[in-house]
């Protein structure tokens, strides 16, 4: 794992974001680091917000492996919603057994999420790295944007299949002043624990 810049990560989500119709935008190296922010909010404001309204986050960039994948939360939100209401434990994993063993066309209305979408990104993945969000302190890690992706990854773990774990770039923001005294407590502690033995048992920072 290894720090990268705000700026590197805004720019490889926006293209990833942008489709092929859309050849007459300006390249998004031209853009500023706020142009190519204000673009993302745009495409995915639930999905982005977190870069600001979590600020100041540290990115890092880091290949996901199987014990890291298997502890990822699906985008935060609203429970009930999405994929809120499509993973009834929170987890990727959890998304990908109920699309596993439920009728896809049902399991769309019922939760909003684009079942046949997962099942297309499993037969055909596409590239690019998932983008992570977290904060310090013991907070789980969310997929910010690459839930669909994440989820067809799931399913072949699940299956038992070969699974090459993707690239991924992780966003650590600030906890608030007033958010829970827990969350933040534990990070001390397990930042402490690493000092003392050497790891905390976790490749993502603390």
């Amino acid at each position: 794992m290894r720090r990268v810049s705000r700026q590197t990560v805004l720019r490889e989500w926006l293209r990833m974001e942008r489709t092929d119709a859309e050849t007459d935008r300006d390249p998004v190296e031209g853009l500023s680091e706020r142009a190519v922010l204000d673009e993302l909010l745009d495409h995915k404001p639930g999905a982005a917000a977190f870069v600001w309204r979590d600020a100041p986050v540290e990115w890092y960039e880091l290949t996901l492996d199987r014990e890291t994948f298997s502890r990822l939360r699906v985008i935060d939100g609203v429970d009930g919603l999405r994929w809120r209401a499509l993973a009834p434990d929170d987890t990727v994993l959890g998304a990908a057994r109920r699309v596993a063993r439920e009728d896809p066309a049902a399991l769309t209305a019922r939760t909003g999420v684009d079942v046949e979408r997962i099942r297309r990104f499993r037969a055909d993945p596409p590239g690019g790295p998932l983008v992570l969000a977290t904060r310090r302190g013991c907070v789980p890690v969310t997929v910010a944007d690459g839930n669909h992706r994440a989820v067809a990854l799931a399913l072949d773990l699940l299956a038992g299949e070969p699974v090459t774990f993707p690239r991924a770039y992780l966003g650590r923001g600030a906890n608030p002043v007033v958010g829970p005294l827990r969350q933040r407590v534990c990070g001390f502690v397990r930042g402490v624990l690493g000092r003392v033995f050497g790891g905390s048992g976790s490749d993502l920072p603390e």
